[in-house]
């Protein structure tokens, strides 16, 4: 099937989706024949900058131009939509964008008169892509061209255009396409290839595309290769990614609820159906988007309220958290994502998320009690939902000893381990920049439990407990670190190595192998052989 966004590229201005402002002053240049030397077109990628451009540039050769518009018939226009045109000079910066190819291409070659057109107008795309040296050499052509010259700069990128050259340029801003208009162009072109598409398959294009024209062309031309005369969800599953926002959507609901192992169970459950956790912290991170931006806008509130079960979902939550407690959870799951991808259990660091906006462990979050059952210190853990941060957060009076509960310099409040587990990364960070090695052995290693003022860190391997532990000046380190990390002056530090079967240790060991293998390099050989 042939590329929609070739086959039904606009022709004329008014063919050209939204951008209203920037057609009409186009238009109004060309029919009172008042054209400047240079223009800057800047916006995001594929909401018409290149086809605004080649349909300005037609219609300033154009021999019977009406209202500012080609005629699309004449021998120039003809030729120009052919790309046969001597007069309209197209380059891709990107490619061409050192000093001698400007120089040859553009500075030298703007010297001679155009032949058979009325005007010689360069059109330079990814305009911010030439070089420095390029542009300097450029900045007086730019400035006093011929009177037959124009110019038209194109960027993704408007802020690395020099300065120099933005003051000599008309510049005009291209705007991302509303959802509205999008919808109806992707309605538009299915009707003209004679394809029915369920409205909320165009709804699925729009959401993807993000107000960009091209994508949304070219997503719909994906699913026409299927040769189907009506394009449902079951085939647009093919081809369109899969959003899990309902998913997302499903655990916030939770989390609003202050309960803990609902929570957790949630999580679980998400894991169990083989949802990938990494790209549900995207969903997760746009879920919370949509609740901000929300919480001041009534049309988009109404945007949601209008829009698929998902959107619907998030439209019933809108006053559930406020605005402050979003941009805090923003930041808390974008960090928690950086932790997965960067090795880290990704369930752990999703439950670490959940666990710190019900326990209200978010700055901007007031004084929360959670509702989590208390589960006696003896009973034995064999949930998969039931982690260390709920038995450690509310363990009996009998595990604790008599020394004076860790609390904060700035809060009279008692440290949790839950807070413990949010400020770990900063911890690490804090460690990693005094020792690297000892970071090594704490990112596999966590915080355990809190008695008193002790910190208990859970090892996998009694050298590390003792490499940590063991040393007083390292353990001083270790403790100045998390002191500063919590900001609790008197916290302390233990460790304990974990108990694991002879299958764990087997996994642990392999585990530590393909860790120094990616680290540096080299094969595994064997006793007596090769690898």
């Amino acid at each position: 099937m042939a590329n929609l966004s070739r086959k039904y590229r606009p022709k004329t201005f008014a063919d050209i989706t939204d951008q209203a402002g920037v057609k009409q002053t186009l238009c109004l240049e060309v029919e009172s024949n008042k054209i400047g030397h240079a223009y800057l077109f800047g916006g995001p990628r594929g909401v018409g900058k290149t086809t605004a451009a080649r349909i300005f540039a037609k219609a300033l050769n154009c021999e019977r131009s009406e209202k500012g518009e080609p005629c699309n018939v004449c021998a120039s226009c003809v030729s120009a939509d052919s790309g046969s045109n001597l007069g309209i000079i197209e380059m891709d910066a990107a490619s061409n964008n050192g000093i001698d190819t400007v120089r040859e291409n553009i500075i030298e070659h703007v010297r001679f008169s155009p032949s058979g057109t009325k005007r010689k107008v360069y059109i330079l795309d990814e305009a911010h892509m030439i070089t420095t040296a390029a542009w300097n050499a450029l900045l007086k052509t730019l400035e006093e061209p011929p009177e037959y010259a124009v110019f038209i700069l194109i960027t993704t990128e408007i802020h690395k255009v020099p300065a120099t050259i933005q003051s000599r340029c008309q510049r005009f801003n291209f705007k991302r396409i509303p959802d509205e208009l999008l919808f109806e162009r992707i309605r538009f072109l299915a009707m003209q290839e004679n394809c029915e598409i369920d409205d909320q398959v165009i709804k699925r294009i729009v959401s993807k595309s993000d107000g960009c024209v091209r994508d949304a062309e070219s997503l719909l031309g994906q699913l026409m290769v299927f040769g189907e005369k009506k394009i449902t969800d079951d085939i647009a599953d093919l081809i369109l990614p899969v959003s899990h926002l309902p998913m997302a959507a499903k655990l916030l609901q939770i989390c609003a609820t202050r309960q803990l192992g609902n929570a957790l169970q949630c999580i679980a459950e998400f894991e169990e159906q083989g949802i990938p956790l990494v790209p549900l912290f995207d969903d997760i991170i746009l879920a919370i988007r949509q609740l901000l931006l929300a919480a001041d806008s009534v049309s988009h509130r109404q945007k949601l309220a209008n829009g698929d079960e998902a959107d619907r979902s998030l439209a019933s939550m809108v006053t559930t958290y406020e605005a402050s407690e979003l941009a805090d959870m923003a930041l808390l799951f974008m960090e928690r994502r950086r932790d997965a991808k960067q090795g880290a259990d990704e369930r752990f660091c999703m439950e670490l998320a959940a666990s710190a906006i019900v326990l209200g462990l978010l700055p901007s979050q007031k004084s929360i009690t959670p509702s989590i059952p208390d589960i006696p210190p003896t009973q034995p853990h064999t949930s998969p939902v039931q982690t260390p941060t709920i038995r450690l957060a509310h363990s009996a009076p009998s595990e604790l000893n008599s020394n004076t509960p860790i609390t904060s310099a700035s809060d009279s409040s008692p440290v949790s381990i839950g807070f413990v587990q949010v400020k770990w990364q900063t911890f690490l960070k804090t460690v990693d920049e005094k020792s690297p090695s000892l970071t090594f052995i704490l990112r596999i290693s966590r915080p355990l439990r809190i008695e008193g003022n002790t910190v208990f860190i859970q090892f996998q391997y009694p050298y590390h407990r003792e490499k940590i532990i063991g040393t007083l000046k390292t353990k001083q380190l270790i403790e100045d670190c998390l002191r500063s990390a919590l900001d609790c002056p008197n916290v302390r530090v233990d460790g304990e190595v974990a108990i694991q079967d002879e299958e764990g240790k087997q996994i642990r060991e392999q585990d530590t192998v393909n860790t120094l293998l990616r680290a540096f390099g080299g094969q595994v050989v064997e006793e007596g052989g090769t690898a």
